[in-house]
């Protein structure tokens, strides 16, 4: 029988473990702990599925339907997607367990340039902005997880898998990556590409200047080397000179 397609990582995983018979949780462990020896997530998944019999080709993601996924979110409200941006700058710059992974930052950056530039909605009352902004952590962290190589340490490269309207956004990430593992940051405002040590809020200085008023925020602290132990959860690693 036919089955809808999973758009995230969890999804996926959610339903190989009632179709196995097994926990959530055990699925996960085994999944995360897979991927930290630097196997793709959909290698992961298929390896689970064979153990238990299950055909694997059951078990897939589409990168293009959830790149529109995500699209779609960005795009039904604008002061809701800036409520979500400013909670994903947030956590990006976060050295806590719940970090996000800048490499999934990365990736709802380069979705967020294309939904600012497009005609702005505004619906009368703005949704559920929590849950707005889990479904795009999930996403984005579900989608670089299939458009780009991984190891250990990160992403190595464009996944051979990846479609070709998805492949100039996986070279963006993989670019951007190697940036910050070398201690160099892309400001979100003018692009321009920094030391980390010199950034503010993810704004170089010059952009931080321009804003109105005195600044809030303090200096960013400074960053680490983000160590990969599963979809969407990295570890810090040495701080980054």
């Amino acid at each position: 029988m036919c089955r809808e397609l999973s758009l995230t990582a969890r999804d996926l995983v959610r339903r190989i473990a009632s179709d196995a018979g097994q926990s959530y949780s055990e699925i996960a462990r085994r999944v995360n702990q897979d991927m930290a020896k630097g196997k793709n997530l959909l290698s992961a998944v298929h390896e689970i599925a064979r153990e238990n019999g299950l055909d694997p080709g059951r078990y897939t993601l589409d990168p293009e339907k959830i790149a529109e996924e995500i699209r779609t979110i960005l795009r039904k409200d604008y002061a809701q997607t800036l409520m979500i941006s400013a909670v994903l700058a947030q956590m990006v710059e976060s050295r806590g367990r719940d970090s996000l992974s800048p490499p999934a930052f990365f990736t709802f950056m380069e979705f967020l340039a294309d939904a600012t530039a497009a005609p702005k909605r505004r619906e009368k009352r703005i949704g559920n902005v929590e849950e707005a902004t889990t479904k795009i952590i999930e996403l984005t962290t579900t989608l670089v997880s299939v458009i780009c190589d991984w190891s250990r340490t990160g992403i190595v490269g464009v996944a051979e898998s990846c479609p070709e309207p998805l492949r100039g956004l996986a070279r963006v990430i993989l670019r951007k990556t190697r940036l910050y593992q070398a201690g160099m940051w892309t400001c979100i405002s003018c692009g321009k590409i920094v030391s980390i040590r010199e950034t503010r809020a993810l704004l170089c200085k010059e952009c931080d200047a321009r804003l109105p008023g005195p600044t809030t925020l303090k200096r960013t602290p400074p960053k680490r080397e983000r160590h990969r132990t599963g979809y969407g959860r990295t570890v810090p690693g040495d701080t980054i000179d």
